[in-house]
């Protein structure tokens, strides 16, 4: 009955766009005034816990890289190194778009940061040159949901708290998973581009290309820092967070000189906005989620599924299901820490690593980042753009399907996340 009150409190605010973080925390304090049994204070010492944690210091860390990188000129080299090797294929921007993202992706591990910095360029620049409005939105936003899944990574962060796995791994975990969707997406974008007759931009010469690679080596050496660092256990994924925004700020001044010091008060600004909200998103949702634990909804959940079946393979595919419709309604990071402790145990039954598990529900909410109706890629993409979300949603299925296609390979294939991980020992 708790459980029952509390989603309903929290879809019913949701339909009256009332923001997420509210949802959730007014969800939780709902069912622990219907408990009669629990002081509405553990509310708060709920969210204080889900928030006490060191690893958690990332999270701004990589808001603040994101935006060092945006305004420091770091995105414009990585563009122009994708130009280099894709640039001279038919619908070569959409093809920039999808490899900047990946680019993109390794550094600041946020969709939305992705969505802004490389969509703001791109999405004008495909528009001029004579692409689809609707095309260039879907390539957009789907690519940018590259950002959650090759590392670093907010939202595995996110699940690595809630869950207690190794976010080291879950680093490593997502490098194979989001070059595969990167792929899927490239092969998406051959038939439409070809069906389209997009137009065909010309080779770079080798003289300028090679200027091009050796400006951008500094920009691609955050990603070496990053992962080299955590591999060799050199530093904390928290850490490089830390290291990532010093660099990522060293290199806008002093090397691209184009981030400025007067901005950096603006932007601290805006970085202390964007965390507050994440903050608040996770605090909210951690009190709802240790509602839900005490009121044994896990426990509860594993009994159903398995009275269902015993399957691996249909309730995996039901615990998809599950997260797909989620992801439509619910921001990634209170998603993962509401669902997590819910669907860990029926998993880990299952035999299923938390990392690899991990990999799958961050994927299946991703999907959720470019669907609506909270769909955050999708509406930032469609503002750039300036097209309504009704007229892009036709472009976007094909996307759609060929992400669906990595989910189910890497829900299937565990190797595909544990390969890198196996690999290194971790």
């Amino acid at each position: 009955m708790v459980t029952i009150i509390s989603f309903a409190v929290m879809i019913g605010l949701m339909f009256i766009n009332v923001p997420i973080a509210v949802c959730t925390g007014l969800a939780a304090i709902a069912g622990i005034f219907v408990t009669g049994s629990v002081p509405l204070m553990v509310s708060v010492q709920r969210m204080y816990v889900g928030m006490d944690s060191f690893t958690l210091i990332a999270v701004p860390l990589f808001i603040l890289t994101g935006r060092f990188m945006a305004l420091g000129g770091i995105t414009t080299d990585l563009i122009n190194l994708s130009k280099v090797m894709v640039g001279f294929l038919r619908g070569g921007l959409a093809y920039i778009n999808i490899v900047s993202s990946m680019f993109f992706a390794g550094i600041t591990g946020s969709a939305t940061s992705d969505t802004a910095s490389v969509g703001g360029i791109l999405i004008p620049a495909m528009i001029d040159k004579g692409y689809d409005k609707d095309f260039s939105v879907a390539v957009t936003a789907t690519s940018s949901t590259i950002g959650v899944l090759i590392p670093p990574s907010i939202p595995m962060v996110v699940y690595g708290v809630a869950s207690g796995a190794s976010i080291a791994k879950l680093f490593l975990g997502g490098m194979l998973p989001g070059i595969l969707v990167g792929i899927a997406l490239m092969i998406v974008t051959f038939f439409i581009a070809a069906k389209r007759d997009y137009p065909v931009d010309s080779k770079i010469e080798f003289k300028e290309a090679l200027i091009i690679i050796i400006k951008s080596i500094p920009a691609l050496l955050t990603i070496i820092i990053i992962l080299g660092g955590i591999i060799t256990g050199f530093f904390t994924p928290t850490e490089a967070a830390g290291i990532a925004a010093l660099y990522s700020f060293c290199l806008g001044v002093f090397y691209y000189k184009e981030l400025k010091l007067s901005n950096i008060g603006d932007i601290f600004i805006e970085v202390s906005i964007t965390t507050g909200m994440v903050a608040l998103m996770i605090a909210t949702a951690s009190a709802l989620g240790w509602l839900f634990a005490s009121q044994g909804v896990p426990a509860m959940l594993a009994n159903l599924i398995l009275g269902i079946t015993g399957n691996k393979i249909i309730i995996m595919l039901m615990i998809n299901l599950l997260l797909l419709f989620v992801g439509t309604w619910l921001d990634l990071s209170p998603a993962v820490i509401i669902f997590t402790p819910i669907l860990l145990p029926v998993v880990t039954a299952l035999g299923i690593d938390p990392v690899h598990f991990g990999i799958i529900m961050i994927m299946n909410l991703a999907i959720g980042l470019f669907t609506p109706p909270v769909g955050v890629c999708l509406f930032v993409s469609c503002g750039i753009a300036g097209i309504s979300i009704s007229d892009s949603i036709k472009a976007f299925i094909p996307y759609f399907f060929a992400m669906i296609v990595i989910l189910l390979l890497i829900t299937y294939i565990p190797g595909i996340v544990m390969l890198i991980p196996n690999f290194f020992g971790l």
